[in-house]
């Protein structure tokens, strides 16, 4: 495994979430899935992320950031930003050590999400109309009331936490030749590609978002950060911007990332549940998305895995979806 890196993440802080997180998050399985391979023409396995604690891969690292704290700073509580699934994470981790959790939502988030945040005892803030509204006012909310932000992609630790998956994923499938990985802020991706490739750079990563959610795929392609507008979408947990932290990463590590259609999201889903008897949010179907539209080029003989990230879906939306 190689350990060299000039950035902020390691491929031994991702070893040492893996530890801190034994017995807190489930180890989510891996499985062949034989209508994917068919319609694909390969063979494709699927980590069922989704079936993680809060719904969503998210509280790997939340969990690894707020386990990390020292006492006295713990004490004082966290804060963070989110549409609703990292609120989630940060709720449910802040309710195992004991500490306050603020979280700061856009307004219109969902509804469901913020019940069990408040169920984990989180306080809710609502500001702005989207997440990054949200997010720059968490920054000024922690300042002023000397807590310490959980942020949902561009911190160290919370990326080294999602790169778990990678590492439960090479050792549950390591014949893999490509790895699809759905893209919001981009902390999934990074610490997913960051481990792929320190212990096997042959690995393709591809990455997935929406055309309404192409923030992360516009600043991949231009290779520079900026501002992208985010267009009305069914994939909350992918409508944001970046940091130049996740996009360097993304830069050194990710192969690839392309864009799946938002109606496309919606036939995934019913795909998903139909022939994998598995309920996806928007956000963690992208990737299974991506192969039903034939996406992502693929050689004859791939091994692929797709990660199917999060579950925490809108019921009246699965029910549009599913009478659709």
């Amino acid at each position: 495994m190689d350990q060299s890196t000039s950035l902020p993440v390691t491929p031994k802080m991702i070893l040492q979430a893996h530890k801190r997180l034994d017995g807190v998050i489930v180890r989510t399985p891996v499985k062949p899935s034989p209508h994917l391979s068919t319609i694909s023409g390969r063979s494709v396995q699927v980590k069922w992320e989704c079936l993680q604690r809060t719904g969503v891969f998210k509280l790997r690292g939340a969990y690894n950031k707020i386990a990390s704290l020292p006492s006295d700073t713990a004490e004082r509580g966290v804060v963070t930003a989110s549409t609703g699934n990292h609120a989630l994470a940060v709720a449910y981790a802040a309710q195992q050590r004991k500490i306050p959790a603020t979280v700061v939502v856009p307004h219109g988030a969902s509804p469901l999400k913020m019940k069990k945040c408040k169920q984990y005892g989180a306080t809710i803030l609502e500001h702005g109309d989207n997440y990054d509204d949200a997010a720059e006012y968490s920054v000024k909310y922690a300042e002023n009331n000397q807590l310490t932000l959980v942020h949902a992609y561009a911190d160290p630790l919370v990326i080294a936490g999602q790169g778990t998956v990678g590492y439960e994923l090479l050792e549950d499938f390591p014949k893999a030749d490509v790895v699809i990985v759905p893209i919001g802020g981009g902390g999934l991706i990074s610490g997913i590609s960051l481990w792929i490739k320190a212990n096997n750079p042959n690995i393709r990563v591809v990455g997935v978002q929406t055309t309404a959610t192409r923030a992360f795929y516009e600043n991949y392609h231009r290779r520079q950060l900026f501002h992208v507008p985010i267009e009305p979408t069914i994939a909350d947990g992918l409508a944001g911007n970046t940091s130049q932290l996740n996009l360097d990463i993304a830069l050194e590590f990710v192969d690839e990332i392309v864009l799946v259609e938002e109606d496309g999201l919606r036939d995934a889903i019913r795909w998903t549940l139909d022939h994998e008897a598995q309920t996806l949010e928007p956000a963690g179907v992208v990737g299974i998305a991506a192969l039903l539209e034939n996406r992502v080029t693929l050689s004859k003989d791939a091994m692929v895995a797709i990660i199917a990230s999060g579950r925490n879906i809108d019921p009246k939306l699965l029910k549009e979806i599913q009478q659709s």
